[in-house]
């Protein structure tokens, strides 16, 4: 009797600091994209603002340090999101502009189940959601991604 593989699950995710796309290619299904907003607070001029800071002797202090922690602790939350979202694929292409993937991708380094699931990370500018799932299908579909199933399959082997 032959044995039935369950079908690959991949994701692309695309991500800036407000926003998330996560493609999901399951076998030969329909790809999903959902939409995660962050959450995280931007900076807001407000008309008329001026620094807020206080003095105690000869030093100041100001909120800066505490939207800072507050910013991060969103940004942990944002990316807790994420991998909520990814936990069971078996392969992750990450992309968009800006620093926020290379966290997405501390934080996957940090999960062990994660291990070896990452293919690449790439630079992008803005993407609308047809380019994101474009760009994500395409990936999954290009030449350098079978190339790195197969290396992947090789090594596997070599360790059993």
């Amino acid at each position: 009797m032959k044995k039935v593989k369950p079908p690959e699950k991949k994701a692309g995710v695309w991500l800036d600091q407000e926003t998330a796309f996560i493609v999901h290619l399951i076998g030969d299904e329909e790809p999903v994209v959902e939409r995660l907003k962050s959450g995280v607070e931007s900076r807001i001029r407000i008309p008329g603002e001026v620094k807020v800071s206080a003095r105690f002797g000869q030093s100041f202090l100001d909120d800066k340090e505490k939207k800072q922690h507050r910013q991060r602790n969103q940004r942990e939350k944002f990316f807790k999101s994420i991998i909520k979202m990814i936990h069971d694929v078996d392969y992750i292409y990450l992309f968009g502009p800006g620093k926020a993937k290379e966290g997405l991708n501390n934080a996957l380094e940090k999960d062990h189940s994660f291990k070896g699931k990452l293919v690449a990370i790439d630079t992008t500018d803005k993407l609308p959601r047809k380019q994101v799932l474009l760009k994500s299908i395409n990936y999954f579909s290009d030449d350098a991604f079978k190339l790195y199933k197969k290396d992947l399959q090789k090594k596997q082997k070599a360790m059993s």
